[in-house]
């Protein structure tokens, strides 16, 4: 038998994996927008949207954001760290304007805008619609209520998304 590979070793082929992944990212956002033109996002957003749904589909009912958010981001805060964000002043995290309700999330961590980066990949193209849009699915069946989400800003250390839903 082969002998284990060092620590080291292995710490290497971690990093040339999560660089042939970033790679293959970026092939993705670009192919996609080779067959669909500039509505390759927005596609890619509706297709993950309905998939994030379909494997909601079992999980539990809550209003929650927090508790919704570990479900949908369930690795660690090293992998995915959301915050729920305030503008100053702001007394709490949700807004309301009408029927519509809206809070911002501050994602201080993401490997999705983690590869973008490295691969040279824009920032909130198919890649991010498509994760956005997988998120937005699982909320909308958690939640009960339709959920959309947009990002605000995006930028390579932190990315700004405001989640939308109706009030019930």
């Amino acid at each position: 038998m082969g002998e284990q590979p060092t620590v080291s070793e292995e710490l290497h082929i971690l990093r040339e994996k999560l660089r042939a992944v970033s790679e293959a990212l970026a092939i993705l956002d670009l192919a996609g927008g080779e067959v669909t033109g500039k509505s390759a996002p927005q596609l890619m957003y509706f297709a993950a949207k309905d998939l994030g749904a379909k494997e909601a589909a079992g999980y539990d009912h809550t209003d929650d954001i927090e508790r919704a958010l570990n479900w949908v981001f369930p690795e660690s805060r090293r992998v995915w760290n959301i915050t729920l964000w305030k503008d100053q002043g702001e007394d709490d995290y949700w807004a309301m304007e009408g029927e519509e309700m809206s809070i911002k999330l501050l994602f201080e961590e993401c490997p999705v805008r983690e590869m973008c980066t490295a691969a040279g990949v824009r920032l909130g193209g198919v890649a991010c619609q498509a994760m956005h849009g997988y998120a937005a699915g699982m909320l909308w069946q958690i939640f009960g209520r339709r959920v959309d989400i947009n990002i605000e800003h995006s930028g390579p250390g932190s990315c700004l998304l405001v989640l939308k839903t109706v009030m019930e």
